[in-house]
């Protein structure tokens, strides 16, 4: 029986569910000889036409920039406009001349006032910082041409050479993306128009370039919050770079960042700014951050940017098998999304080396800020109930695995950086037959080979978290029993869920795990509330069941002969208290 348990909602989020791309395959060696499509940096073959894997005949897929689209023919097309009207044709369109112009390109930093006991944090304006933008695209444009094209260096500098043609004005842009990675940061209110800072050249040749906040003291000045996108951009290039520091040979896809001052927290259009919350959208494979004034800003609550870039990581290197859904510091979740929302909670503070993460949001009071440490534990602690199924235990224990922290901390002897974890998560936790939790992680982890498996269970009991000896939580008697084994068919067994919970918690979900014989199989699950069946192999989802509101739910599917299943039961029982559930695998 699952009795109730402890909760303390603090925090909402929206993760949303996996979906499968039916047009991408894997490739041993993508190539003309056998992609129809275009094969991307990740060796993977894409079948189908779209902006952001434009391309066929097996070449190299481009990605689209703004303003453009994918045509029939692979190639990307249209104009790309700029937030302030500037037109741009092509990328690195034009003509290299012997005209030039250097500068150096900058953007107000806002950093929060925020620190673990404070009631009373905020964005300080008056603090900002200028920053440089980094390996930021630079054009030079003569009406609608590129006539000239660079990029700033580590420390915001550029120099860019070009020839003018004709009377036309000439402007400088600096705009909101960066040339490796590709990230880029546009505007969804506005035709995916990328953010620029620009300035006129005339016979300059120097032109040094500062998107500012606009803050005004009580709000933002209209039209002149530039440094929101290149904020945004920045936290997302230092959050890859730090990947790339410890392991070089990483390749990320490109990414399109949606910021705006319109994007608010209610759900809907997202073209309209209703974005629900700041989030990766798996569909489209982009990030949504928050930006309305009066509402909820993001574009300055790093964390916030680099823990969506996180889910990024994940879809695209790794894998998560996360439900998504309502969570915070004190709840008793499904392992799969306290590992997920963990992961990103900790890879904030890994990438940006700062533990105290903040989310600072706007309320009818004015500014204001949130957030925690990600190496020490408040008092009152915000982990009442530690495990694996709390996103706080599990966010601390990442660090800990990635620091080099340990004063005071006689449990912590790994400072492990980001290169086992990189390797962790783009091998065995991509590739586990199980779902994705702190058991796959640990379990991949332990078989690094700098990994001392002693140290890792020691630091994980001081969360109450056994020593997790595989992927199904083995030693850790807590999460081995969100698995049933059901190797032996046909299968018949039940469980007690915890109604009244949210869907997503560890009282409203368990696992079954069995072999796949070849043949047809019918999974059916039944009980008074609503109930829903998920069959996954190895993070893809084959076929999932939820068409009542109560009763019976019924999977029948193939299956490969000696290929790992695991069936995800999850109920959604409103009444307090426990209910029961069958399950058949036949």
């Amino acid at each position: 029986m699952r009795s109730a348990m402890f909760r303390l909602m603090l925090l909402a989020a929206l993760v949303t569910g996996a979906v499968v791309i039916s047009g991408c395959t894997s490739t041993s060696n993508c190539s003309p000889a056998n992609c129809k499509g275009c094969c991307d940096s990740l060796d993977l073959c894409h079948a189908s036409i779209n902006d952001n894997f434009c391309g066929q005949g097996g070449n190299s897929c481009d990605v689209c920039i703004a303003g453009q689209s994918c045509s029939s023919a692979g190639t990307c097309q249209g104009t790309t406009t700029t937030g302030d009207g500037g037109v741009i044709i092509g990328a690195d369109g034009g003509v290299v001349g012997g005209l030039s112009v250097s500068g150096r390109v900058t953007y107000d930093s806002v950093p929060s006032t925020f620190m673990p006991g404070s009631t009373n944090a905020s964005l300080n304006f008056a603090g900002a910082v200028k920053k440089p933008v980094r390996n930021g695209v630079i054009q030079v444009v003569q009406g609608t041409r590129v006539i000239g094209s660079s990029t700033t260096d580590a420390n915001g500098n550029y120099q860019v050479t070009y020839a003018s043609s004709g009377i036309t004005e000439i402007r400088l842009f600096a705009v909101a993306r960066t040339a490796s990675p590709v990230i880029q940061v546009q505007d969804n209110t506005d035709g995916n128009a990328t953010w620029p800072v620009s300035a006129a050249v005339g016979t300059l040749k120097q032109i040094d370039l500062h998107a500012a906040h606009g803050w005004t003291g009580s709000a933002f000045e209209a039209n002149a919050r530039n440094a929101s996108a290149f904020a945004v951009l920045d936290t997302m290039y230092t959050s890859a770079q730090a990947f790339i520091a410890a392991r070089p040979s990483v390749v990320f896809p490109a990414l399109k960042v949606n910021w705006s001052p319109n994007n608010t927290p209610q759900s809907g259009d997202l073209a309209q700014g209703l974005i629900g919350t700041s989030h990766f959208n798996r569909m489209s494979n982009q990030i949504f951050v928050l930006g309305k004034a009066g509402a909820d800003i993001d574009e300055f609550d790093s964390h916030v940017i680099a823990h969506e870039w996180g889910h990024f990581f994940e879809f695209n290197l790794s894998r998560s098998d996360s439900p998504g859904g309502r969570h915070g510091p004190g709840d008793i979740l499904d392992p799969r999304i306290a590992f997920g929302e963990a992961w990103g909670n900790a890879l904030s503070a890994m990438v940006l080396n700062d533990p105290v993460y903040a989310d600072c949001t706007w309320s009818a009071q004015g500014l204001g800020c949130f957030g925690w440490d990600s190496e020490r534990e408040p008092t009152p602690t915000d982990d009442p109930t530690p495990s694996a199924f709390s996103e706080s235990s599990v966010l601390r224990a990442l660090y800990d695995l990635y620091d080099t922290t340990n004063v005071n901390e006689p449990y912590d002897q790994l400072a492990l950086g980001l290169g086992p974890i990189y390797d962790t998560m783009v091998g065995p936790e991509k590739a586990t037959p199980s779902v994705t939790t702190l058991a796959s992680f640990i379990a991949g982890l332990k078989a690094q080979p700098t990994v001392s498996a002693t140290a890792v269970d020691a630091l994980l009991a001081n969360w109450n978290i056994g020593s997790i000896r595989n992927e199904y939580g083995r030693d850790d008697s807590n999460l081995s029993d969100m698995f049933t084994d059901a190797t032996t068919l046909p299968f018949t067994g039940g469980i007690s869920l915890g109604g009244g919970n949210l869907p997503n918690t560890w009282q409203q979900n368990q696992y079954y795990v069995f072999e796949g014989t070849g043949a047809s199989m019918t999974i059916t699950a039944q009980a008074t509330p609503d109930v829903a069946i998920t069959l996954y192999q190895q993070g893809k989802v084959i076929q999932s069941a939820d068409k009542t509101e109560g009763g019976t739910e019924t999977i029948t599917t193939p299956t490969v002969s000696g290929a790992p299943y695991v069936v995800v039961l999850t109920g959604f029982g409103q009444t307090p208290g426990d209910y029961d559930v069958s399950i058949s695998i036949q």
